[in-house]
């Protein structure tokens, strides 16, 4: 990632257990339940080492995806933090930088990425 900071404006800001987790929303194709997605979705909670068990799963137009436990909107503008050198694999590569919203950080994540990390058949390579 380039330094300096950049801005992001449509987030979907997710939780997964209780960490958190946030997607740019023009990478979010649709939205699906767990019982009407018809493919296989890994979940933002094993990438933390909590148990599974989202409630929205978040598609990419690509196909990949990832489970969430909870979501909502977030319009506003703000600026992206940089990821620090030392975290630019983390997660297959996926982290994008940090935003800062509701007095935390909050990991901006590229869905496409994140999604092919937590794949089953991923994990089965890994």
């Amino acid at each position: 990632m380039a330094t300096g900071s950049r801005s992001i404006t449509g987030m979907l800001l997710c939780r997964a257990g209780h960490q958190r987790v946030a997607f740019s929303a023009h990478e979010v194709a649709t939205i699906e339940s767990p019982g009407t997605f018809g493919g296989l979705a890994g979940s933002a909670c094993q990438a933390f080492g909590a148990a599974t068990g989202a409630e929205r799963i978040l598609v990419a137009a690509s196909g990949e995806a990832v489970g969430v436990d909870a979501l909502e909107i977030d319009s506003e503008p703000h600026t992206v933090l940089p990821a620090p050198t030392v975290l630019e694999r983390v997660a297959g590569g996926s982290l994008r930088g940090f935003v800062q919203l509701r007095g935390g950080l909050w990991p901006l994540m590229s869905l496409v990425e994140f999604g092919r990390f937590l794949a089953p058949g991923a994990r089965e390579a890994a």
